[in-house]
C-alpha cells in the first residue's frame, strides 16, 4: 500500500470554494478519506500554517528541449508546485514526435501540450517560424490532433508583425490557423505581441475557448485605447467567451498595460508563466507562484489567484479533475506557505512594483508521489515517517 496522510493544513478546494483546516488521505496515488488508511500504514505529514491546494497548472511553458526554447519539465515544475503544465507551442508537426518521447512522456510532471501551427514549431530564436499559410500542413496537424488527444490540447499561431509581416500577408494566416483549430475541434491559441492587424479585429476573429495570450503585452497595438481603457472589441471578446491569458514571459508583461486594466477589473482567467531558458528562475518571470504573489501585490484575491492556476486551466483543458480536491480523484496537490516579505516585481522595461507577500512551495505530490519537498523549513513542515 503506498499511503500518505497530510494532516492540519489549510485546505483549499477550487470546485467548490470550501475553505477549511482538514486532515487529507492519499492512498495508491488517490484522494480518501483519511480516516480510511491505518495511521501505522501511512508516511504522514504535518501541514500546520501552510495552505493545501490543486497542483498547480502552468497553462503556458516552453519544454519542448528539443530546440533551443525548451526547459526541462521536472526541472522547473515540481519545485514550483506545479504538477501539470502544457508546452505553449514550441513544436509543430515535423518535431511533435521527438517533444513526445524526450519531453512529455518521461517526465514525472504532466506535460501537456500546444501544436504549432507551422510545422518547424518555434525551432530557432534567431529564424522565426514560416507563417505563410501555403505551407500550414494541414491533414498532419489534424491527423496528430486524432492520434494524441491526451496530450495535445490546441493550436498555436504568433500574429506579430517581425513573424507575419515578411510573408506580405496579414490576417490571411490566422483565418487558416482558425479554419485548422475548428477542424481539429481545439481552441486556438493566438500570440498577440505587436500584432500585424489591429488588436480589437484579431480578438473579433476568436472563438468562444479561443485563448488571448499575453493580454497585457505593450509592443505595438494593445488592449488599451488612447485614453487608457479597455478597447471595446476586448470587453465584447471576453463577453463572447474568449479567454485571456496573461502569460507573462520576458517581454510580454508591461505595466503599463497591466495597470490601467487591473484598475478597470480586466483581470487574467487563466495566470501562466511563459517561462523559456532565458527567464528560468529569473526576473521578470522566476516561476508560477513568484508570478502569483505579482497578483497580490496588485491586490488581487489569494483565492482568485489559485482560480486562475488551478480550476480555470484544468476546465480549459477538459480535465476539471484537475481543479479540486474530492475524494475519488487524483492525487496531484501541492503545499503552499504564504509568506511575509518586502519584494519587487519588474517588468520588461525595468519597471517595477513592490510587493509584501511571497508563496513559497513546501511540497509538491504529483499522483500520490511527493516529488519535491523545500530541505530546511523547520518547524513550518515536519514529516514523520511510521511503520510501514
Amino acid at each position: 500500500m503506498d499511503a500518505l496522510i497530510l494532516k492540519g493544513g489549510e485546505v483549499y478546494d477550487p470546485l467548490t470554494k470550501e475553505r477549511k483546516k482538514r486532515d487529507l488521505g492519499i492512498r495508491d496515488g488517490i484522494l480518501v478519506p483519511p480516516e480510511s488508511i491505518p495511521h501505522n500504514q501511512a508516511y504522514t505529514v504535518n501541514g500546520e500554517g501552510c495552505l493545501v491546494v490543486p497542483g498547480l497548472i502552468d497553462y503556458h511553458v516552453h519544454l519542448y528541449t528539443g530546440c533551443d526554447g525548451g526547459v526541462p519539465a521536472d526541472l522547473l515544475c515540481p519545485p514550483s508546485g506545479v504538477t501539470t503544465a502544457v508546452d505553449g507551442g514550441t513544436c509543430g508537426v515535423s518535431t511533435f514526435g521527438t517533444f513526445k518521447w524526450k519531453d512529455a512522456d518521461p517526465s514525472v510532471t504532466r506535460v501537456l501540450g500546444f501544436l504549432h501551427v507551422a510545422s518547424s514549431g518555434l525551432a530557432s530564436a534567431v529564424m522565426p517560424e514560416n507563417m505563410n499559410p501555403d505551407y500550414f500542413e494541414k491533414e498532419k496537424i489534424l491527423e496528430l490532433f486524432r492520434q494524441y488527444p491526451g496530450i495535445l490540447k490546441g493550436l498555436k499561431f504568433r500574429i506579430s508583425r517581425n513573424i507575419v509581416g515578411p510573408t506580405g500577408l496579414t490576417r490571411e494566416p490566422l483565418i487558416k490557423a482558425l479554419e485548422i483549430a475548428q477542424e481539429a475541434g481545439c481552441p486556438l491559441v493566438v500570440h498577440v505581441n505587436d500584432p500585424v492587424i489591429p488588436m480589437e479585429e484579431l480578438a473579433e476573429m476568436l472563438r468562444p475557448g479561443d485563448v488571448f495570450c499575453h493580454m497585457y503585452q505593450g509592443h505595438g497595438d494593445t488592449i488599451l485605447d488612447t485614453s487608457g481603457y479597455i478597447k471595446p472589441g476586448i470587453l465584447r471578446a471576453r463577453k463572447r467567451g474568449v479567454l485571456f491569458d496573461a502569460s507573462n514571459g520576458r517581454g510580454n508583461f508591461d505595466f503599463n498595460v497591466a495597470c490601467p486594466a487591473m484598475d478597470q477589473g480586466f483581470w487574467p482567467d487563466i495566470i501562466s508563466s511563459d517561462i523559456s531558458p532565458i527567464s528560468l528562475f529569473r526576473q521578470p518571470a522566476v516561476s508560477l507562484p513568484w508570478l502569483m504573489a505579482k497578483y497580490l501585490a496588485f491586490g488581487m484575491d489569494l483565492w482568485q489567484v489559485l482560480d486562475r492556476v488551478t480550476l480555470h486551466p484544468a476546465r480549459q483543458l477538459g480535465l476539471e479533475e484537475l481543479g479540486t480536491l474530492a475524494e475519488g480523484t487524483v492525487a496531484d496537490l501541492t503545499v503552499l506557505r504564504i509568506q511575509e516579505q518586502k519584494v519587487r516585481f519588474y517588468d520588461w522595461k525595468g519597471q517595477s512594483i513592490s510587493g509584501s507577500q511571497v508563496i513559497v512551495p513546501q511540497m509538491t505530490v504529483k499522483g500520490g508521489r511527493i516529488v519535491y519537498c523545500q530541505a530546511g523549513i523547520g518547524g513550518v513542515l515536519t514529516i514523520r515517517e511510521t511503520t510501514l
